[in-house]
């Protein structure tokens, strides 16, 4: 190599590059080199593998001499997108980095799979590293720890953002062959993620169950969803209607309040109140049976300071109004007996179960208070046991929350207001609780937000949008005017603190990742699988049908 200028530290368009040279036990002289191959030249800035990265306060001090720009090799410095570069030189040199992408394409170097143990680097697993329209099976660099923090994934109609998500989801589920990643809710509009992703469940292990309206009997991890209307509370209420906080909230609190105190502790008051609250004990099994199927007197008599108000009878016919828009709706979703469906997922998606919601048959009204309440209820699991059991709270796996349309739940509107899965988005981190931001118009999210999500996956997108996403996310550069002409499933994908580029993705079909990424079955060698012991789970359901004929 021919060095042609020093540098301790280099940041070209704000971009940071990194390269490594090591011959043997022997490290060059720091600094740049051109490297020449065939008719192609490059400029590498070499240092240390001790070395990654370099301390940011080593300066940028440089000399260009010797730099000569006219070859139109300027972009290895001012590139649109990145990747991982090998080049092998003759003998047994090598150079390791990073490498951007040409404008009018050549060479592409990858890393080989002993690289990856040389730099430490897992590989990530979701999608192949791009050029043009040529996908590589390049492996890019990616920490664990990385998968299980804040996601957005954006893109337009038909860009292929659920089908990314579902791959996003394979991966925590596959996690390290024996245990997922992370456990969590997904909140599924249109009922699609189950159907690809029970692949991951066998006899002898189940990784994602169903939430769904309409079970199907003969799959044991499809279940009802149902909820007790007892769990609910005003505040929950609240995050789908508005209503008036001076008076309308403190009566619904009054009645929460007040049943609660009855079946805790039966009727007490004047004579006139205990018939009144004996009466509703017989006609309410909950507080919000309380005002359905409470007249108006009745819950005056009851609430004797509602009964003296000159406007307590308008305010009871308010509340009765919008609370019955919201719980009529959905009647079936409705349960007046208890049923311990949330402590269920809490203590699923501790161990690394993910639940999905299918709410495809559901309300937007119906389906955002459950967005909430399963939310809320898992967020507050999590930040409880860190605060008062951090043992358990160690042992958990890390919890995600997945929205799809997010707009409807992370505007900047609906931010401010401070709901639950904004309040997750902005400080679930350091409770282990994530959001996985799934979105066709990223300009409606809260600026607040986005600045808090590392992880981004920019799918096809309309050039306004794709502008807009340049004030929270690094690296994008000319990409920006690339992402309007993406095919389905071509991305751009950046990590804050993971890397520091852009990368140009591909996600394949969930179809084809799930084949690539499971193994055949050791017994019958014919069907895949993800079972941690290699055993698909038709051989799983024949070993248990013989166990149980063997006891009988």
């Amino acid at each position: 190599m021919e060095k042609v200028g020093s540098v301790d530290y280099f940041d070209g368009a704000k971009r940071r590059l990194y390269f490594f040279v090591e011959r043997e036990n022997f490290v060059e002289e720091e600094g740049f080199y051109k490297v020449v191959s065939g008719d192609k030249i490059f400029y590498i800035f070499v240092t240390s593998l001790s070395e990654q990265p370099l301390e940011p306060d080593v300066g940028s001090r440089y000399s260009p001499a010797g730099f000569d720009f006219d070859f139109g090799e300027r972009f290895l410095l001012y590139g649109q997108a990145s990747v991982l570069l090998e080049y092998r030189k003759e003998g047994n040199s090598k150079i390791v980095g990073y490498k951007t992408i040409p404008r009018h394409g050549s060479g592409i170097y990858e890393l080989e799979e002993s690289d990856f143990d040389i730099l430490q680097l897992p590989k990530l697993d979701f999608a192949h590293v791009r050029s043009g329209s040529q996908k590589l099976e390049t492996k890019v660099g990616f920490e664990k720890d990385a998968y299980v923090t804040h996601w957005l994934v954006s893109g337009w109609t038909n860009s292929g953002k659920t089908n990314s998500t579902k791959i996003l989801l394979g991966v925590t589920l596959k996690g390290d062959g024996n245990s997922p990643f992370a456990g969590g809710i997904v909140i599924d509009p249109h009922g699609e993620y189950y159907r690809d992703l029970k692949a991951f469940n066998t006899p002898n292990d189940t990784r994602i169950v169903h939430l769904t309206m309409s079970p199907d009997s003969s799959d044991e991890n499809e279940k009802a969803l149902h909820i007790p209307l007892n769990i609910l509370t005003p505040t929950d209420l609240c995050e789908v209607k508005d209503f008036a906080s001076e008076t309308q909230i403190p009566f619904m609190w009054a009645c929460w309040k007040l049943h609660r105190n009855l079946n805790l502790n039966g009727p007490s008051g004047s004579e006139d109140e205990v018939l009144a609250q004996k009466e509703i004990l017989e006609k309410a099994k909950n507080w919000i049976d309380m005002i359905l199927n409470c007249d108006t007197s009745l819950l005056m008599r009851a609430l004797p300071d509602y009964g003296q108000q000159s406007k307590g009878d308008a305010i009871i016919g308010a509340v009765k109004r919008r609370v019955r828009g919201i719980i009529r709706e959905d009647s079936d979703v409705w349960l007046e007996e208890y049923y311990p469906l949330i402590e269920d997922v809490i203590e699923g998606t501790t161990k690394g179960r993910w639940y999905v919601l299918d709410v495809s048959r559901i309300s937007d009204d119906t389906t955002k208070l459950l967005s909430s309440l399963f939310s809320y209820k898992l967020f507050n699991a999590y930040k409880k046991a860190s605060l008062s059991d951090r043992k358990a709270w160690e042992s958990y796996k890390p919890a995600g929350v997945l929205i799809e349309e997010a707009h409807n739940y992370l505007s900047q509107e609906e931010s401010s207001k401070g709901n639950t899965i904004a309040k997750i988005a902005k400080e679930g981190r350091k409770f282990k609780v994530f959001t996985i931001v799934v979105e066709q118009d990223p300009s409606g999210i809260d600026q607040r937000v986005l600045k808090q999500i590392h992880n981004k996956i920019t799918l096809q997108l309309i050039p306004k949008d794709a502008r807009a996403l340049t004030e929270t996310t690094p690296y994008m550069g000319e990409l920006v005017d690339k992402i309007p002409y993406y095919e389905k499933g071509e991305g751009v994908f950046v990590s804050t603190g993971s890397f520091n580029f852009a990368l140009p993705v591909k996600f394949p079909h969930i179809a084809e990742w799930l084949d690539t990424n499971s193994e055949l079955c050791k017994k019958c060698s014919t069907k895949k699988t993800f079972s941690s012991d290699k055993v698909c789970a038709g051989c799983q359901g024949k070993k248990k049908r013989e166990d149980i004929r063997s006891m009988m």
